[in-house]
């Protein structure tokens, strides 16, 4: 299915891990909605076909001696965790839900996008962050490099709405689009 896969296996280890990651972040967000990348990537952690609950992969987690997280760049989207080599089975189940059959659920969006915000808000007090801003500011509007990658309720929620814009269609357009396996590394 074109998955590249690096897997590196030590059978006396205590401690498993896993990352993949998707070769698209916030330079591909469509014109008018700056963040969805990220909202996609905060979106995917709200539970799946297969394990509706709503942060099952964290809750696994938390159980098994483990963590999960994710970070959206540029480029990349990276979604990654740990856990006891007795739960690596059962946290890979979860993990791979993610990607096969998100739920995307209406009532998780304005949650969301007020979690994104609040990210918005702490960043602002980093001083790479706002460095990361000015060369943004500064670039060529018609480089990907000026996007604004982090999403607020502004760019996701009152802008769309205003300008009749689907959230949910764009989100679900955005993962059909670039959730697939040739663009991701195991």
């Amino acid at each position: 299915n074109g998955l590249r896969v690096l897997l590196v296996s030590d059978p006396d280890a205590e401690q498993c891990a896993a990352a993949l990651d998707v070769h698209v972040g916030y330079f591909s967000d469509p014109e008018g909605l700056p963040g969805l990348a990220h909202f996609c990537e905060h979106m995917l952690f709200l539970g799946s076909k297969q394990f509706p609950q709503e942060n099952s992969l964290d809750a696994y987690m938390t159980s098994s001696t483990g963590f999960s997280n994710a970070f959206t760049d540029s480029e990349d989207t990276c979604f990654f965790f740990s856990c006891s080599a007795e739960a690596l089975s059962g946290a890979l189940e979860r993990f791979s839900a993610f990607f096969v059959a998100p739920l995307f659920t209406e009532g998780a969006t304005e949650r969301e996008v007020n979690a994104i915000n609040s990210e918005h808000l702490k960043n602002l007090q980093s001083d790479g962050f706002r460095v990361n801003q000015v060369v943004s500011s500064r670039s060529n509007p018609a480089h990907p490099n000026s996007h604004f990658g982090t999403g607020t309720i502004k760019t996701l929620l009152e802008t769309p709405k205003a300008r009749g814009i689907d959230l949910r269609g764009a989100l679900l357009k955005h993962f059909q689009t670039f959730y697939r396996a040739p663009l991701m590394t195991l």
